[in-house]
């Protein structure tokens, strides 16, 4: 019975990864979480970070409302402005949380390209040899 040949993997496999923080076991926030704090940041408003995160205003509140009772503590401050238009800005906490995930997430996707690179070249993510290899190379002597 003839063996089917084993197909190649294109050029651009990569591997990925998604980082959630969490606090005292619960899901905290996301890179989406993230985004939507950033986006407010960037425009001035809750109404305007959410369209820049393509979010609806309602999940955006939801999950503002969701991250700010898990901490105890406010991330976003409202300012209602009437006619001369109201504004949202970020709490220095939610700052600290955006420097946090970032600076984790970079060195998560170094560890983890650094690892999937390894993989990827026959040798496991802790340095050394797949041991199946190192089981066939000494068998041979």
């Amino acid at each position: 019975m003839a063996s089917r040949p084993t197909p190649r993997l294109a050029h651009g496999l990569t591997g990925r990864v998604k980082g959630w923080l969490t606090l005292d076991g619960e899901f905290l926030l996301g890179p989406r979480y993230v985004q939507l704090l950033e986006g407010i940041e960037r425009t001035g408003t809750i109404r305007e970070g959410c369209q820049a995160t393509r979010m609806s205003y309602r999940t955006c509140l939801s999950r503002i409302r969701r991250m700010e009772a898990a901490l105890g503590s406010p991330l976003v401050l409202t300012h209602r402005g009437g006619t001369t238009r109201g504004s949202a800005s970020l709490t220095p906490l939610a700052r600290r949380l955006i420097r946090i995930y970032r600076r984790w997430r970079d060195a998560l996707e170094q560890a983890s390209t650094r690892a999937f690179a390894q993989v990827l070249a026959g040798r496991s993510a802790r340095g050394g040899a797949r041991p199946g290899r190192a089981r066939r190379t000494a068998a041979r002597g």
